[in-house]
């Protein structure tokens, strides 16, 4: 119960968070700051760099996560763990669906320093959420559920994964830092309440694991 609670504590500062920021960053209050972070990341500008984060910011496109999502499926079908798969699906829809409405309900223009072709509003990051919450999902159940040499390799790939394609967001131009930023809060609020789902639901099959013994 006291667990729960703290869950519940953490996900309401994170919403008076996500709420601070957008005042902020409406009210043009954080544009120094956003301006200030992409003249320091363009500085690391070049070829080999440019074609790496090309390809790690494509796989967080909607295109790029469906194909992410259709492997797993298959390796989850393969592993006979289609049942946790569904988190995986319902916590990406629920931040596309998220991220979609605040875009058109906030209408930020996207910077004006964007050296790659991306239509649509800029807050939040589309890409940095999709990617964490997709990546998040994947930490969390290998987190509970995988074991041996595998896990500690895929969690670190994942965690790379998020920073990576949050990083690239901006790098590209494509999205201020407080778009990321903004992503980023809204998916770990996802994520915690997923994750008491998980745990409700993986303790419980352990409960009746223990009573057919």
């Amino acid at each position: 119960m006291k667990r729960k609670k703290g869950e519940y504590y953490f996900i309401a500062v994170l919403l008076i968070l996500f709420i601070m920021l957008t005042l902020f960053v409406t009210l043009g209050k954080l544009d120094f700051v956003d301006e200030y972070v992409f003249n320091q990341v363009i500085k690391l500008k070049g070829n080999a760099l440019s074609k790496f984060l090309y390809l790690i910011t494509n796989m967080a496109s909607t295109i790029g996560i469906i194909i992410l999502i259709i492997l797993t499926a298959i390796i989850f079908i393969r592993k006979k763990a289609l049942s946790s798969f569904k988190y995986v699906v319902i916590n990406v829809f629920s931040g596309v669906l998220l991220m979609e409405v605040l875009k058109h309900i906030i209408k930020r223009v996207r910077p004006s320093w964007k050296w790659i072709t991306q239509g649509g509003f800029s807050y939040p990051s589309g890409h940095t959420i999709s990617a964490l919450v997709f990546y998040g999902t994947l930490i969390l159940l290998v987190s509970k559920k995988v074991n041996g040499k595998l896990r500690k390799p895929l969690l670190i790939s994942f965690y790379l994964m998020i920073i990576l394609t949050g990083f690239s967001r901006i790098y590209f131009g494509a999205h201020y830092l407080t778009d990321v930023l903004a992503s980023v809060i809204l998916g770990f609020i996802i994520l915690i309440i997923s994750n008491m789902f998980m745990n409700k639901e993986f303790n419980s099959d352990k409960n009746k694991n223990r009573k057919t013994i």
